[in-house]
């Protein structure tokens, strides 16, 4: 052995073996980790003009907050489920130990070289059963974000709907206004002129058709801001503010009209099963079920695995091995804390609270359900009604514009205008059940129908 100094030589190739062998372990670890490429923004398609109901449907959901949330959670229960599955991985670890020892069988101070090096891989055998019931835990939890995700896909559909109808509404609604404001304005400016020049009417009627003029105008105005703000509403929904769509085709809702209203108890009991909300709230049941045999197992004996391999500077020690292998078993024996027994009743009580959640949300889920087929029974009166008002309205606007047309009295612009209400209310009517419908599907945890038509 050399003693000119703490590094000589030989000691330097093995370090440097010992340096070769732990980078072979690093990189080899560094491979079995998950690919983490930079994935590139995918440029966001432009909406189509005009735009169709499928069309915002389809490229409505993705880049909205919400479901990113939703998504993010989804990710985050992923990663803790995998982070419970990698408890029983093997882990590597390199010693590096330089030092300087004065030997106590030695009289005097004489430091010399004790330096050693290793490799120590570590394995956890067997937990007896701790780590099976937190990956119970994250499984179910797992589900639950799923779940979650896929109720507010279902809401968020709903949303782009109702956004979409409210813009379609908003611009018959001005149409409707805008006729009526033109009739009133030319019936203000007509009088107006006849008094000017034959003094046919007195100033209180004149100012009376003004009166009217100018509240319809209100309302023309506020009907045109209408337009803007349900446009505003749509892009946020679409998760394009500021993308503003000019002109939106008029949807083909013919799939809800063929549309047969269930029976209650025949419904109810599919919902009840299928329904996102409560399948999430079922495996919330799950993961806190499993979480109290975590905590009863919370101290659990661990038995463990663990392989050495060492070099050492001065090898003359008989204690000094080159390789070992170790089981080691621990178990606690006493712990007088109360720790388990808190966290086991912790858990409990978690596990009550989301019992009682699920039962109350079934009891709203039953709630919900017959609301809707009530609405549903009410919309085909609303339909059969509005039907006739537009049918009514049709024959008296033909008679006045017969009568128009003969050079008779005619009141062709209020019939206009009301025609254009009547045809207002049929398509709101439409819309309406096309909503209800589409809440039934997002409680069956079924996609929109005109997604599955498309």
């Amino acid at each position: 052995m050399c003693e000119g100094g703490l590094w000589p030589g030989s000691r330097s190739l093995m370090i440097r073996r010992t340096a070769q062998l732990a980078l072979l372990v690093f990189a080899a670890g560094l491979a079995q980790l998950p690919a983490l490429a930079d994935s590139a923004i995918a440029p966001v398609e432009p909406l189509p003009q005009p735009l169709t109901l499928q069309d915002a449907l389809r490229l409505a959901g993705e880049n909205h907050p919400n479901l990113s949330l939703a998504r993010a959670g989804v990710l985050a229960a992923q990663i803790r489920l995998q982070k419970v599955e990698s408890s029983f991985g093997a882990s590597v670890l390199l010693e590096l130990q330089p030092r300087a020892a004065s030997k106590a069988s030695v009289s005097g101070v004489d430091f010399q070289d004790d330096s050693r090096y290793g490799l120590v891989w570590r394995k956890r055998l067997t937990d007896f059963g701790r780590s099976a019931s937190r990956r119970e835990v994250a499984g179910a939890t797992l589900q639950a974000k799923q779940a979650i995700y896929e109720a507010r896909h279902g809401r968020h559909t709903l949303e782009i709907m109702e956004r979409f109808f409210a813009v379609t509404l908003a611009d018959y609604a001005y149409q409707m206004h805008d006729e009526r404001m033109t009739i009133s304005y030319f019936r203000y400016t007509r009088m107006l002129e006849r008094q000017t020049r034959f003094e046919q009417y007195s100033d209180l009627e004149v100012a009376e058709r003004e009166v009217t003029y100018r509240q319809q105008y209100v309302a023309r105005l506020q009907a045109d801001l209408q337009r803007r703000q349900t446009r505003h509403q749509l892009a946020l929904a679409l998760g394009r503010p500021g993308e503003l769509s000019g002109e939106l085709v008029m949807p083909d809702l013919a799939v809800y009209r063929k549309r047969e209203i269930p029976q209650y108890a025949d419904l109810v009991d599919r919902v009840i099963l299928s329904s996102p909300a409560l399948q999430f709230l079922r495996h919330d049941v799950a993961a806190a079920k499993a979480a109290i045999d975590v905590a009863r197992k919370l101290h659990s004996p661990v038995l463990s695995a663990e392989l050495e391999a060492r070099e050492y500077v001065n090898s003359v020690s008989s204690s000094r091995d080159r390789y070992r292998a170790n089981l080691k078993f621990s178990m606690p024996l006493f712990d007088g804390t109360g720790g388990r027994d808190i966290e086991v009743a912790l858990a409990q009580n978690t596990l009550l609270h989301k019992q009682a959640a699920l039962a109350s949300s079934e009891y709203a889920v039953r709630e919900e359900v017959l609301m809707l087929l009530h609405e549903l029974e009410v919309n085909r009166a609303e339909e059969a009604a509005a039907q006739a008002q537009e049918t009514y309205r049709g024959y008296y606007q033909d008679r006045s514009r017969a009568m128009y047309e003969l050079e008779l009295r005619s009141d062709l612009g209020d019939a206009q205008a009301a025609a254009a209400e009547a045809m207002l209310e049929s398509i709101r009517v439409d819309f309406e059940r096309a909503l209800l419908w589409t809440q039934l599907d997002s409680l069956l945890g079924l996609p929109s129908a005109l997604i599955q038509e498309n």
